[in-house]
C-alpha cells in the first residue's frame, strides 16, 4: 500500500493532522515542512473552492504528507471532483445512516466495488497514468465517516459495518448541538456518545478519529489514551491567531518589565 494514511488506519498506528480553512497554498507548504502525516483541507467550512483545493493538494504533495479533503456535503459530485482533484482521503461529514455511508462509499470507489466515473484529471496526471491510477485507487484512497449527530451514534454500529470504511472521525460541536447543548463536551449526553463512538470503533477495529482544534499536552495524551489514532491538531487560523496572541503578549509583558522602577 503506497498510501501511508490509509495504511496506518488500517493498522490504527496514530497520526497527527493539520487542518486548513484559509486556503492559501503558503500555509500547506509551511504544515507540511513542519511534518504532518496528513492535511485536511476543509471544503465545508471557510470559502476553499475546487481549483484551490488542487493547488493546496500539489504544496502537500511536495513533503510526505497526505492530502485529504473534507467535504462539504455527502454529495457524489463533491466527491467525484475532489478524488480527480487528487485527493489521498476523503471525510465524509454528518453520516447519519449506513445507507447514507453507502451512497458515499459508492460515489469514491470504481467498478466492481461502486461507480466513480473514470476520466483524465490531475490525479491519473491528465491520463499519462491513468491505467495504474484506476487499478490501484479503490485500494488506496482512505474513505473516514464523519459523525456528528445523535442518530450517526444510535446507527453508529451499521456505519462501520459498511465495506471499505477505513476510519470514523467524531464532530464534538456538531454532535454537542444535536443533543441541544452546543459546546457543552462534557455533559452526560456527550460522555455517553463518545464511550458509545469509542467502543464501537474498537470492536470493530476501525481507527477512531477526533479534532482538538486547542491541542495541549494534556488534551493529545488523553486521545491517545482513549484510543483515538487520527488526531489533527489546531487549524490553521487558530494557530496563527495563537501564535500572534502570544507574541503580542510577550512584548506588552517586555514592556511592564522594562518600565519596572529597579530595585
Amino acid at each position: 500500500m503506497k498510501n501511508p494514511f490509509r495504511k496506518a488506519l488500517l493498522d490504527r498506528t496514530p497520526t497527527f493532522g493539520a487542518w486548513i480553512q484559509m486556503g492559501h497554498p503558503a500555509i500547506a507548504e509551511v504544515l507540511g515542512r513542519v511534518g504532518f502525516d496528513w492535511i485536511a483541507v476543509d471544503l465545508e467550512h471557510g470559502v476553499i473552492d475546487l481549483e484551490s483545493t488542487a493547488n493546496l493538494f500539489r504544496a502537500i504533495e511536495r513533503y510526505e504528507a497526505v492530502p485529504i479533503a473534507r467535504l462539504p456535503f455527502n454529495d457524489p459530485i463533491w466527491i467525484k471532483r475532489v478524488l480527480d482533484a487528487g485527493a489521498g482521503g476523503l471525510i465524509i461529514p454528518m453520516v447519519n445512516s449506513p445507507a447514507e455511508a453507502q451512497a458515499a462509499m459508492d460515489q469514491a470507489k470504481y467498478p466492481p466495488l461502486g461507480r466513480r466515473g473514470y476520466g483524465y484529471s490531475r490525479a491519473n496526471s491528465h491520463g499519462l497514468d491513468f491505467t495504474p491510477y484506476i487499478q490501484e485507487a479503490n485500494k488506496e484512497i482512505a474513505i473516514v465517516m464523519q459523525i456528528e449527530h445523535r442518530d450517526g451514534i444510535d446507527a453508529l454500529d451499521g456505519i462501520l459495518d459498511v465495506q471499505g470504511v477505513d476510519g470514523a472521525f467524531i464532530g464534538p460541536l456538531d454532535l454537542s448541538g444535536s443533543f441541544g447543548k452546543t459546546g457543552q463536551l462534557d455533559c452526560p449526553e456527550m460522555v455517553q456518545a463518545l464511550s458509545t463512538f469509542r467502543s464501537s470503533c474498537n470492536s470493530r477495529g476501525i481507527a477512531a478519529g477526533m479534532h482538538l482544534v486547542h491541542p495541549t499536552p494534556q488534551n493529545i495524551g488523553q486521545a491517545l489514551e482513549d484510543g483515538y489514532t487520527m488526531i489533527a491538531l489546531g487549524v490553521d487560523n487558530t494557530l496563527l491567531a495563537g501564535a500572534a496572541q502570544a507574541a503580542l503578549a510577550s512584548a506588552h509583558s517586555a514592556i511592564s518589565s522594562a518600565a519596572s522602577p529597579a530595585r
